[in-house]
């Protein structure tokens, strides 16, 4: 079936870039694919993004693709555990800071490109604040938005929804 994470998925050559756990991101396009189709944490044992994205807020070079496969994502319907499995990958992503080996490698500014690709999806990650993981996904915006006063005022009148979350 086609969709718009699949087709973002897609667009990138995952073997080429480096990731956390050591070897290429090759397999992130397994991992993306088997999340997006989980309907239950059993069907995604063993299929995380942590650890390869980023490993304890220090990020790879995967991270980029995979803020935008994310974004890409939170436009579809989603098992609730895998929506904030991103949306707490996301929040890693644009909070975090290249891992040294990144920086000596010349991608210095990993958590710059992160926050700049999440900007791009800002009305994806308010839609998200209004109707779905509200907390992840302000937390998420108050890192990348830079319009202050509109930041504030959603923050103001998701409140209630936040407390009941």
């Amino acid at each position: 079936m086609l969709s718009a994470p699949l087709l973002e998925l897609e667009r990138y050559d995952w073997s080429q870039l480096r990731c956390g756990c050591g070897d290429g991101a090759g397999h992130l396009s397994v991992t993306f694919r088997k999340l997006l189709e989980a309907k239950t944490p059993q069907d995604a044992v063993g299929y995380r993004l942590d650890g390869h994205v980023e490993v304890q807020s220090m990020l790879f070079e995967a991270a980029v693709p995979a803020v935008s496969v994310i974004l890409a994502a939170l436009t579809e319907e989603l098992a609730p555990f895998v929506r904030s499995h991103f949306l707490v990958t996301l929040l890693f992503a644009v909070s975090g800071e290249p891992h040294s080996s990144e920086v000596a490698a010349g991608r210095e500014s990993l958590d710059g490109e992160c926050c700049d690709k999440a900007r791009e999806g800002l009305w994806v990650l308010y839609h998200e604040a209004m109707s779905g993981d509200t907390e992840n996904a302000l937390d998420v915006l108050e890192i990348i938005e830079e319009d202050e006063t509109r930041f504030s005022r959603f923050r103001a009148a998701l409140a209630d929804r936040l407390a009941k979350q």
